[in-house]
């Protein structure tokens, strides 16, 4: 299922319900529960949601997952969606206290099999695609830490990931991914709803001022 929904992503034709339930023939009755898993698979890898199009016809269609709109750098050469990586990324810096140091994130990129230095099947060579092609989009920002001997380096939250997605959307998004609901992360869910509350501030003000 999962390899049916990338050639449909490459090829950017509708997924129609009917060619899904030809796949798993023999098994509609479980139809719902692997469509699920298979969505969950190409979030979590990829960085790209189904979402339902058009009711009528049992269609869906393709979206970029929490609102990460950088289509171009989130592709290989191969046409691969590679934006599950940088949803890890985001996640460990947000879990980290919005700052993860060089050293923890390739700990945790290390769960996957990805690592520094070693190109990756669909991620391409991470610590160019994270340092360098991630930071120039802004996704990311990549600094040394103030005051350390020798040196080391940590990542942030780059101004285009704080513009087109948010905490908010991520604790969502865990909570989806487990079963449950945003405020069973408490500490992050008052950070999300936290930032929701500036974020609706702001907007108010700037339109007062308009």
């Amino acid at each position: 299922m999962v390899e049916f929904l990338l050639t449909k992503y490459k090829a950017k034709e509708p997924i129609l319900k009917i060619d899904m339930l030809a796949i798993v023939e023999g098994y509609e009755a479980h139809f719902p529960m692997i469509f699920q898993r298979a969505c969950e698979c190409t979030e979590l890898v990829f960085g790209i949601s189904v979402k339902e199009g058009d009711h009528l016809e049992n269609s869906y269609v393709f979206c970029s997952a929490l609102g990460l709109t950088c289509e171009g750098i989130l592709k290989n050469d191969h046409g691969m969606p590679k934006g599950g990586l940088l949803i890890v990324v985001l996640s460990t810096i947000f879990r980290e206290g919005n700052c993860a140091t060089e050293e923890r994130l390739w700990e945790v990129l290390s769960r996957i099999e990805v690592y520094p230095g070693i190109e990756h099947v669909i991620y391409g060579e991470p610590r160019k695609f994270l340092t360098q092609e991630l930071v120039q989009a802004k996704y990311l920002e990549y600094r040394q830490v103030p005051n350390h001997h020798p040196a080391r380096y940590e990542f942030l939250w780059g101004p285009r990931a704080h513009e087109e997605t948010s905490k908010m959307k991520f604790v969502e998004f865990w909570a989806r991914l487990n079963g449950t609901i945003p405020s069973a992360f408490p500490a992050y869910y008052e950070e999300a709803l936290k930032e929701e509350e500036e974020r609706a501030k702001a907007m108010a003000s700037s339109s007062a001022s308009a």
